[in-house]
């Protein structure tokens, strides 16, 4: 027996029902319509394929960007989209920090491009919306903004069918009196296919002197060049580096920068944009007019960003430290001489070593190498000796070297160390790998079959300080702790040491020091293979850390001096 409430809510509820529409009743809900091209793909293309596959660039001869090219490759599409292969994202987001600039597709996007695929590849009847990554002359749209200033060639540069080619290099005259602060740049080439890799600095020159007077005259004198041309914008770090305003290789595009930073464009009577551009030949003639597009900041930053070659201070190959005095050429944006990768050698291994003596904040990591790279690891070991994994590429692939820009900058504090660690491999079955039975050579101006251990980096100086802290070198003997922590027992007094690496002569004359009594913690050692060197007088350089009762350091150079350790 039901009770007037229940009798109630029973009436209530069938009226309700008798007034909803007939197919709000039905058991099968209406299937949802197929996404279409023009409504739906078209924008996920624009935002994450085109500045590849558009017309125009690296990857044009698959245009994606139109209808009729998208729906004939929609089968290949779906598998790659599905499978995460495209868009290529080379970096471990298990062993990596997050990126602002991370190209992976939404679960969403992959689903939306799967039930196009799926549903045949409709157009649609809408028109496509209009890009909000490209405009109508290949360049890349910031904020929905064309370019404030675009730096070109003057000229075409004609690139022969076959053989070495020089790397080129074109003075552009900077046409600003003043200062700019530059928020976002892409640098990119008008044919793809046949730049390598491009560096852009600026430079300035003494008054009323051209480029040409200036090699000339450095050429009839015997001076580099470097006596006349010389960096418009130092980094403040000690010592100081050219910061290089750009740099392009295949898979990067449009740099934005983080909120609150920018770089700096000087301007003056005499300043230009140095393009250094490494060409190849593509079996063909063929012509480039590479650009660099700026946009401008309306006010100062709170951070310049500097860009330099995060392992120039100190590199060891295979487990070896390379001494900044020992003959041979200098591989380029380094200090030492790196031996060549043996024929078929499988793992070539080089680690890059750069302590800070002042706070930073690092923004961006941009691995560079040749057909020979295999792998990248960027980490950093802290002040208080603890060790964290920034960013690692498993599978380098010199066909996509982007560059990884921090979702949140990562402050470091003074006395921190960067280490990056790459792999090479040289055997038959690396990739495009042109002659494994030969040996590699890392040099100046290196060609595609030679190679380049170039990590680069992106950082600002957070808080310049009137005293940074020193690099010392001591010697003493090393003994091994427990949890493979290392110490340095019987120590000498520290010296203040003028470069983080070491040199052939600066050990000579180590050997003659006396030991001492003092003790340090050894950060960051085992980069230098220790374990062989345990009862050994060595000798050490780092970033003195600590107090007097308790010093430590943040190990940029471990070198053995003497099999034993007897006074």
């Amino acid at each position: 027996m039901l009770n007037p409430r229940q009798k109630f809510l029973i009436r209530a509820l069938t009226a309700f029902v008798l007034a909803l529409p007939l197919a709000t009743l039905s058991s099968k809900a209406a299937p949802p319509a197929a996404p279409t091209f023009n409504k739906d793909v078209a924008p996920i293309i624009d935002r994450h394929c085109a500045r590849c596959h558009g017309d125009g660039q690296l990857a044009s001869r698959i245009a994606l960007t139109t209808y009729e090219g998208a729906h004939e490759r929609a089968a290949s599409i779906r598998a790659m989209v599905a499978s995460r292969a495209m868009p290529p994202w080379p970096a471990d987001p298990a062993r990596s920090l997050k990126f602002r600039n991370d190209a992976r597709l939404s679960q969403k996007d992959i689903h939306t491009i799967v039930a196009w695929a799926d549903a045949g590849a409709p157009k649609g009847n809408t028109a496509p919306p209009p890009s909000v990554t490209q405009s109508s002359d290949g360049l890349a749209l910031f904020q929905n903004r064309a370019p404030d200033f675009v730096v070109s060639l003057s000229g075409d540069v004609h690139i022969p069918a076959e053989g070495s080619i020089p790397y080129v290099t074109v003075f552009v005259k900077v046409p600003f009196s003043d200062d700019r602060w530059i928020a976002a740049s892409e640098t990119k080439p008008t044919n793809p296919a046949v730049v390598h890799h491009m560096a852009l600095t600026e430079v300035a020159l003494p008054e009323a002197m051209t480029p040409t007077d200036a090699e000339r005259t450095a050429a009839q004198l015997g001076l580099p060049t470097s006596a006349f041309i010389k960096p418009a914008v130092l980094t403040p770090t000690h010592p100081p580096q050219p910061d290089m305003l750009s740099i392009y290789t295949p898979g990067s595009g449009l740099e934005t920068y983080a909120d609150g930073s920018a770089k700096l464009l000087k301007g003056g009577k005499n300043m230009y944009v140095l393009f250094n551009i490494h060409y190849q030949a593509t079996g063909k003639p063929e012509i480039d007019r590479s650009r660099i597009a700026l946009w401008f900041a309306p006010s100062p930053p709170q951070n310049q960003l500097f860009r330099v070659n995060g392992a120039g201070e100190t590199i060891l190959a295979n487990g070896h430290e390379l001494l900044a005095d020992t003959p041979g050429a200098k591989a380029e944006g380094t200090h030492v001489a790196i031996p060549p990768i043996p024929p078929f050698d499988k793992n070539y291994e080089l680690i890059g070593v750069t302590a800070y003596l002042e706070p930073v904040t690092l923004y961006q990591f941009h691995p560079h190498a040749h057909f020979r790279g295999k792998d990248f690891t960027y980490s950093v070991v802290y002040p208080d000796g603890h060790e964290q994994t920034l960013l690692t590429v498993p599978h380098f692939d010199h066909r996509w070297q982007m560059a990884y820009d921090l979702e949140t900058p990562l402050k470091l504090p003074a006395g921190s160390k960067l280490v990056v660690v790459a792999h090479y491999d040289n055997s038959a079955t690396k990739m495009h790998n042109p002659a494994p039975e030969k040996s590699v050579y890392f040099r100046a101006m290196n060609q595609s079959w030679d190679e380049m251990f170039t990590p680069f980096i992106q950082y600002s100086i957070d808080s310049p300080s009137a005293e940074p802290l020193k690099i010392a070198a001591v010697t003493g003997c090393l003994a091994q702790g427990s949890a493979h922590s290392w110490s340095l027992q019987q120590a000498s007094a520290p010296v203040t040491a003028q470069t983080q690496g070491t040199t052939s002569a600066e050990l000579n004359k180590a050997k003659d020091v006396p030991l001492g009594h003092d003790r340090y913690t050894l950060d960051g050692a085992s980069i230098f293979g220790p374990a062989a060197l345990t009862g050994h007088k060595v000798a050490v350089k780092g970033v003195l850390l600590g107090d007097r009762g308790a010093p430590r350091l943040n190990v940029t150079s471990l070198e053995s001096i003497a099999a034993t350790c007897a006074p």
